[in-house]
């Protein structure tokens, strides 16, 4: 539950909790009460890709139209993070001009990649004509908040989809944040 006061702490919600390979995470989250969305990073036979709005897990490496279609068999969307993130296990180009139709939400910001890989996935982002995503890709407590979007509340997953057209990506600078976060607040009475 560190990750729930973490998020707390920063004002976000709800949690957006995508482990690798599984939905434990996501799922212990909503036992507890949290408002959270279930997703998952699923490692394909060409690279990774997130579902979200998952009802259960997705087993790793399909290929990445086997996996579409076992996110989209339970109603979750497709959300390709950090695509051109060379550093990562990005899905392959060929995979994604295989699955662009089915693509529902292109990160453009990811809270570890390097600000030109992040403008390619704009680029992708806009050729597709799909919402921006945008993720602290947080492994630590610390991360969590460096990126999020902010949008007005929604429900269930074609409703967030309208709704993240709207939304604001925002980013913190890490030495902001981490000397921000060492300042005493004060409340006016």
């Amino acid at each position: 539950m560190e990750v729930a006061r973490r998020c707390a702490q920063l004002g976000l919600s709800p949690i957006f909790l995508t482990d690798h390979e599984g939905i434990g995470g996501a799922q212990s989250l909503l036992e507890a009460g949290q408002a959270a969305v279930m997703g998952q990073e699923i490692l394909t036979t060409e690279g990774e890709m997130i579902g979200l709005f998952l009802r259960k897990a997705v087993p790793s490496r399909l290929s990445p139209e086997e996996t579409v279609d076992a996110i989209k068999g339970q109603g979750g969307l497709v959300y390709l993070e950090h695509p051109y993130d060379t550093s990562r296990r990005n899905l392959r180009e060929a995979a994604i001009e295989r699955i662009a139709s089915q693509i529902d939400i292109v990160e453009v910001v990811n809270g570890r990649s390097r600000p030109e890989v992040n403008q390619r996935a704009e680029e992708l982002r806009s050729t597709l004509g799909v919402p921006a995503g945008a993720g602290s890709d947080a492994h630590t407590l610390k991360e969590i908040g460096r990126v999020y979007v902010e949008m007005e509340g929604f429900e269930g997953a074609s409703d967030f989809l309208a709704k993240l057209r709207a939304g604001k990506v925002v980013t913190r600078p890490k030495g902001w944040r981490l000397a921000a976060e060492r300042l005493p607040l004060f409340r006016a009475r």
